[in-house]
């Protein structure tokens, strides 16, 4: 049965429904982020009426819902010709996301989803220097002494920081938003994905 899989027609409205969901929410937080920034850059005093914990909130929020989007283009699970792999495919192909998308980075969608398995790790390597739980700042920092961030953000160049590593949040907000608007074409042409 598994060898025969596809997905079926009045099943795409599933894939599409279950991934708008993620778009929609990313794209709620990312709106949230973006009205923060403009504050901040305006130096807007209404800024500091988001709590950094509230805007890690939303950060996460949009890192979160792209690595679970991910998923249903680079499915985990599964050898070569299973179901899974072979619905990533079909999704990908139909909704042409290519192997350089945003979207298809392990170890950001990894770092969140076992953050407490890498801060383990992190932290056995890591004993000495700075450290920073939260960070949020105009530029990345400089130090003379290692600098540890666990998580940051940063508005210049819009750089989300995981365990010292960092990711480049705007391509994978525009991968979001393009991502959403073929699969709001979808909803409109009756819940399908574009066929050839």
């Amino acid at each position: 049965m598994e060898a025969d899989f596809d997905i079926h027609p009045p099943f795409e409205a599933f894939y599409i429904e279950a991934m708008l969901w993620h778009t929609n929410s990313a794209l709620d937080a990312v709106k949230v982020v973006g009205d923060w920034i403009e504050l901040v850059v305006s130096d807007d005093e209404k800024a500091l009426d988001l709590p950094k914990e509230k805007l890690f909130e939303q950060l996460q929020l949009i890192i979160q819902h792209a690595a679970l989007l991910s998923k249903y283009l680079w499915p985990i699970r599964g050898g070569a010709n299973s179901s899974h792999q072979r619905r990533g495919k079909k999704i990908r192909n139909a909704l042409k996301t290519g192997e350089s998308s945003a979207l298809k980075c392990r170890s950001l969608r990894d770092g969140m989803e076992h953050f407490d398995e890498k801060l383990d790790k992190y932290l056995e390597e890591n004993h000495v220097g700075e450290f920073l739980p939260n960070d949020v700042r105009a530029e990345v920092p400089v130090s003379e002494v290692p600098l540890h961030i666990f998580k940051g953000f940063y508005i210049n160049p819009r750089v989300f920081v995981l365990l010292g590593n960092e990711y480049e949040l705007l391509p994978i907000v525009a991968e979001v938003e393009r991502i959403h608007d073929l699969l709001m074409g979808c909803v409109n042409a009756g819940y399908r994905f574009p066929h050839e």
